[in-house]
């Protein structure tokens, strides 16, 4: 599958994606703990697939472990967590089936939560609070990074996107990457995308890139980490 191809697809994807009428969340209506499930998938992704992540989510929601008036110590929370992630997990597959899996990097996982749980909640913090506080998407981003642990500008930015917080922000994650590349001959370790001055260096390029889309960043962003999986996990690329 060559660029060409793959722009066409990424265009066809971004009608698709409009026309199903965008994020069907409204930040300003979502509870507080249905935003630290959201946050939390967005944690467990940067270590894990996103079906799995969501599965993990999912598991501590059902635990009772997402919930942002929870008044345990960091240690009780973190061996709570660390617990309910110590079994299998049903994970969906791309056949439509369902296999188990355990989640990987399970005491890093556990710590960053149960960090971010405490410490945010203890110092009477939530994210409702950052969201309403921030005077645009990027300083939202920023106040993210600082006040929840596992959060670079990756996740901060896929936590802004699930929750329609807005669609002027890039995931710019490893399929976003190899679009680059393929497309723009631009060569760089996802590991430089930890310092957010690199980060939006790259996030301004695939703005020009979406402004010849003719669509949103952030519509262009999502269609592209969509139609790349797809052409890598099919082997066309």
């Amino acid at each position: 599958m060559n660029a060409e191809i793959i722009n066409r697809t990424i265009d066809a994807m971004c009608n698709e994606i409009k026309a199903q009428g965008g994020s069907i969340l409204d930040w300003r209506l979502l509870t507080e703990d249905e935003m630290l499930y959201e946050a939390a998938i967005c944690i467990f992704g940067s270590q894990m697939q996103f079906e799995m992540a969501v599965a993990t989510a999912d598991r501590l929601r059902d635990r009772g472990l997402l919930f942002s008036k929870q008044l345990a110590s960091m240690t009780d929370c973190e061996v709570q967590i660390l617990d309910a992630l110590s079994q299998p997990l049903p994970v969906p597959d791309k056949n439509g089936g369902v296999r188990t899996m355990m989640p990987r990097f399970k005491n890093r996982l556990a710590s960053l939560l149960a960090t971010t749980i405490t410490e945010m909640y203890g110092k009477g913090h939530s994210l409702r609070r950052l969201l309403f506080a921030a005077d645009s998407a990027k300083d939202a981003r920023k106040h993210l990074m600082l006040n929840v642990w596992g959060f670079g500008p990756k996740q901060a930015s896929l936590f802004l996107r699930r929750i329609g917080y807005c669609a002027d922000l890039a995931v710019l994650d490893v399929h976003v990457l190899d679009y680059l590349r393929l497309t723009r001959g631009i060569r760089i370790a996802p590991s430089r995308l930890g310092r957010l001055s690199c980060y939006e260096e790259i996030e301004d390029t695939f703005r020009e890139v979406a402004s010849q889309f003719g669509h949103s960043l952030g519509c262009v962003d999502l269609a592209t980490w969509l139609t790349m999986r797809v052409a890598k996990r099919e082997a066309y690329l």
